[in-house]
């Protein structure tokens, strides 16, 4: 059974109680500031749109588009942030689970820190499409090393490049190649700067790779 209720109002209900839990407790579950971020400010937009759509005053094709369009990219961040940040995060307890309304993960053997850093390839396939690729360096086939778990890339849209980390404000994480960051029309022509790395099914982090860049097209 999916663990993301299919009733509006539960599934409602449901984020409201997991992204609290995510912002009071990001610190100690070692949760990236801006990955935290992200998910509590596409929450928010989320419920707007959502009581928009639900008020016959303000319910129109374009607020229910735009609300389906929101629910999609938040469900997959849930699903992002439980699968990764959360069920398979030691610093995650048992107790912390359940007050969120999920079970466990399933306990696997340990996983080594990751050694290498990410090979990188962008695309743009679609307007408004950046899609990255990525593989282990002399590995040709796309995907991610054996024991590791996933890519996570921090990214900004910037008119100058950034000179550290720390100034790529927004996280997504994939647990396959490629990853796929779809932008606004009025975004189109901008650059965005990106740098990736490995991260194991423990929460291990490896090396961030540099710092790259793309147009939007």
């Amino acid at each position: 059974m999916d663990y993301i209720p299919a009733n509006s109002v539960e599934f409602l209900l449901f984020l409201d109680n997991l992204v609290a839990a995510v912002i009071a407790n990001k610190t100690r579950w070692d949760i990236p500031d801006a990955e935290a971020t992200d998910l509590q400010t596409i929450h928010a937009t989320f419920k707007a749109l959502f009581a928009q759509s639900e008020n016959p005053t303000t319910r129109t094709s374009v607020v229910i588009a735009q609300r389906n369009d929101t629910k999609t990219a938040l469900t997959q961040k849930v699903r992002q942030m439980i699968e990764f940040r959360l069920r398979r995060n030691p610093a995650v307890t048992t107790a912390d689970l359940v007050a969120i309304h999920l079970k466990p993960y399933k306990s696997s053997s340990p996983s080594s820190t990751p050694t290498t850093i990410p090979e990188i390839e962008i695309e743009t396939p679609h307007p408004r499409v950046v899609r990255i690729k990525f593989h282990e360096g002399a590995v040709r086939r796309w995907g991610k090393p054996a024991g590791i778990h996933g890519l996570e890339c921090l990214w900004v849209m910037a008119e100058t490049p950034p000179t550290h980390i720390n100034d790529l404000l927004h996280s997504a994480f994939v647990t396959r190649s490629p990853l796929e960051l779809i932008f606004d029309e009025d975004e189109r022509g901008k650059r965005i700067y990106f740098a990736a790395r490995w991260e194991s099914g423990t929460v291990k982090k490896g090396l961030w790779s540099d710092i790259f860049s793309a147009v939007v097209p």
